[in-house]
């Protein structure tokens, strides 16, 4: 991690959980038929088991952590990814706001590919809970020495108890190489697209979504459908 980045984590971790009496704590747990990140599968097409932990702070503050187990079938064996956070989501004006965060993100299993953790810093800027204009970066891609950037927009339908979702993404890598690339050693960039459904009910959270790519055959990245089921929990 770099210093910037850690020095941000702690500072974001610190001034959240330094007055518990004003922060608010909650979990989730659940299960999906696929992981899928930035329309790249991590399971194979397996289920996975997620949960997670989230603190908020009244003045905008957040932090917590999320894991899942991964599968990569007999291209290594990692079991598992459990990414720590923290952000700051602030007014800007009228029905406009913005966050910005720091995610590590860390893999575990293999010791050779334990050691491709990485950090991602994201900026957004948001529209009555509806548009989202976003941009991430990452210095260190998979523990690699090419950054990646990724700009990303979305909009989200919410009529009545459902949460209707567009969302497309554009990734592109600063530095390719014969083990950093999105197919071969020209590829440094690749399309993702996604459709998602959503309804919440009682503290329970269902989502069927669709994510498609323009990779190719050797990226588990094909058109892909899942469903999801979440549990929400108030812990603090």
């Amino acid at each position: 991690m770099t210093r910037f980045n850690r020095s941000l984590l702690t500072f974001l971790l610190s001034s959240l959980f330094s007055v518990s009496a004003s922060a608010g704590i909650s979990a989730d747990a659940g299960i999906t038929s696929e992981y899928v990140r930035d329309g790249i599968s991590q399971t194979g097409g397996n289920l996975a088991w997620q949960a997670g932990l989230t603190g908020t702070h009244h003045t905008g503050f957040y932090a917590g952590v999320w894991g899942s187990n991964v599968d990569h079938g007999s291209e290594d064996s990692l079991y598992s990814e459990w990414d720590m956070y923290g952000g700051f989501n602030f007014p800007i004006w009228r029905k406009w706001s913005g966050d910005a965060s720091v995610t590590r993100f860390t893999f575990q299993g293999d010791a050779d590919l334990s050691g491709t953790a990485y950090n991602e810093s994201t900026v957004r800027l948001l529209w009555n809970r509806h548009l989202m204009l976003g941009y991430r970066y990452s210095d260190n891609y998979f523990g690699s020495d090419s950054g990646q950037n990724i700009y990303e927009v979305s909009y989200t339908f919410q009529p009545n108890n459902f949460s209707i979702e567009l969302y497309t993404a554009r990734h592109n890598l600063t530095n390719v190489s014969e083990d950093i690339n999105f197919g071969s050693s020209s590829a440094d960039d690749y399309w993702h697209f996604r459709v998602g459904v959503a309804r919440t009910w009682n503290k329970w959270d269902y989502r069927l979504t669709l994510d498609r790519t323009n990779l190719g055959s050797e990226f588990d990245a094909a058109t892909a459908f899942q469903f999801s089921v979440h549990r929400y929990f108030t812990v603090w």
